[in-house]
């Protein structure tokens, strides 16, 4: 009995510690973001921020253009990593805590 109640209690540290890895995941809209394209995608998320400041106080015309090229990227998305930044949103963003809400 003595031996069945070590190895139940070793199985479960066990299998709590690899939990951890699985929690640390980042998502972002429904994809997972590994650590390789944190900082890209944290980039991204900076610029989709910075051109909707921006067409905010330019007008409805320069809205169009700045979101426009704010998409546009040189790199296809499974070019460096798996995550597809035509997918991800502002809103995406926010709510993954890459970026905070401006007022």
């Amino acid at each position: 009995m003595h031996i069945k109640t070590i190895a139940s209690a070793t199985i479960l540290a066990a299998a709590l510690g690899f939990s951890g890895v699985a929690y640390a995941q980042t998502m972002i809209g429904n994809q997972n973001v590994s650590e390789a394209d944190m900082e890209r995608v944290k980039v991204y998320c900076e610029d989709l921020q910075t051109a909707a400041n921006q067409a905010v106080g330019a007008g409805d015309n320069a809205a169009e253009s700045v979101d426009e090229s704010a998409m546009e990227t040189d790199e296809s998305p499974t070019a460096i990593g798996n995550v597809d930044l035509d997918a991800v949103t502002l809103e995406n963003c926010i709510e993954a805590g890459f970026i905070e809400a401006t007022p």
